[in-house]
C-alpha cells in the first residue's frame, strides 16, 4: 500500500511539548502558511485552492482536538467563520470535481461522439459557474479569515489549564469515525458515509497531530484511515457529480447521455462502498 507525503512536522506536537504551548506553536505554522498561500492565489488555480482548504481543515481539526479547553460559546464563533471560509471556495472545488469526473467518464467511453459530447459538457460546466466572485479574490477572503480565527484562539488559549490529553482525543476520533462508518454500511445513503467521510479525515488529522515517533501499528493504523478518507472522498465526489448532472445540463446534451453518465458514476460508487468496507476492517484501535 502506498503511503502519502508526510506532514510537516510543524503542524504536529512535537514530543514532550506542553498542549498549550504546541497549540499555540501550530497556530502559528498554520499562519505562516496562511499568510504565504494568501498572495500567491492566481485565477482558477485548483492547487491554490486545494491547499487553502486543507490549511482550513487542519485548523478545524486542531480546533477540535482543544475544543474541551474553550467554552462552547468561545468555540460558535470561530466554528461559523471556519465553515464561511470552507464555503467560499465550495462552488470551485465542486467545478473542479466536475470536470474530473466527467473527463474520466469521457475517457471510458467506447463511442467517440459520446465521448466528444462528454468532453463539452465538462467545458459547459465553466460557463455555468457562478462568475460573481473571481476565484483569487474568494482565495484572499478566505485566507483572511482564517488568520483573523487564529489571532482570536490565540488570546483565548493564553492561560489556559484544562487541556485534553492527545490520547482522549484519538480514542474519541477513532470511535466516532468507527460508529459512522458501521452506520454508513447499514444503510447505505450519500449523507450517511458523507458524515463517515468528515469523522475519518477527523481521525486522520488527530494521528498526524499526536506528537512523538509512532509504533508500527499506529503507523499503519495512519495509512489506512488515510486511504479510506481518501476513497470516502472519492465516494462524495462522485455524489457531487450525479447531482450537478442532473440539475444541469445543457440543450445540445442527450438525456440518454446523461443517464448513462449517471449510471456510470452509480457504478462506481458501489465499486467504492465495497472497497471502504474492506478497509475499516483493518483499522483497530
Amino acid at each position: 500500500m502506498a503511503v502519502g507525503p508526510p506532514v510537516p512536522t510543524r503542524f504536529a506536537f512535537l514530543p514532550g511539548e506542553e498542549v498549550e504551548r504546541g497549540f499555540i506553536r501550530v497556530l502559528g505554522e498554520i499562519a505562516i502558511e496562511g499568510r504565504r498561500l494568501a498572495p500567491s492565489s492566481h485565477g482558477t488555480n485548483a492547487e491554490s485552492v486545494h491547499s487553502t482548504r486543507v490549511l482550513i481543515k487542519r485548523l478545524r481539526a486542531l480546533l477540535w482536538f482543544a475544543s474541551p479547553a474553550f467554552s462552547a460559546s468561545a468555540l460558535e464563533r470561530p466554528k461559523s467563520d471556519l465553515r464561511k471560509a470552507s464555503h467560499l471556495l465550495a462552488a470551485e472545488r465542486e467545478l473542479a470535481v466536475m470536470r474530473s469526473h466527467l473527463e474520466a467518464l469521457a475517457r471510458k467511453t467506447s463511442k467517440s461522439a459520446d465521448r466528444k459530447v462528454l468532453l463539452r459538457l465538462a467545458d459547459a460546466q465553466d460557463n455555468h459557474a457562478d462568475n460573481s466572485a473571481k476565484p483569487e479574490q474568494l482565495l484572499r477572503q478566505a485566507a483572511a479569515i482564517v488568520l483573523t480565527v487564529i489571532k482570536v484562539l490565540k488570546q483565548q488559549a493564553t492561560g489556559n489549564s484544562h487541556w485534553p490529553s492527545n490520547s482522549e482525543r484519538l480514542a474519541k476520533a477513532f470511535r466516532a469515525s468507527e460508529k459512522s462508518g458501521k452506520r454508513a454500511l447499514r444503510g447505505e445513503h450519500a449523507e450517511q458515509f458523507h458524515d463517515w467521510r468528515k469523522k475519518a479525515k477527523r481521525l486522520l488529522y488527530q494521528l498526524q497531530l499526536a506528537p512523538g515517533i509512532p509504533d508500527e501499528r499506529m503507523v499503519q493504523t495512519t495509512i489506512w484511515v488515510d486511504q479510506l478518507q481518501d476513497e470516502l472522498g472519492d465516494y462524495h465526489d462522485a455524489v457531487v457529480a450525479q447531482n450537478r448532472l442532473r440539475k444541469f445540463s445543457p440543450d445540445e446534451v442527450s438525456k440518454r447521455l446523461v443517464r448513462q453518465s449517471v449510471h456510470l458514476l452509480e457504478k462506481r460508487k458501489r465499486r467504492l462502498r465495497k472497497q471502504v468496507g474492506k478497509i475499516a476492517r483493518h483499522i483497530r484501535w
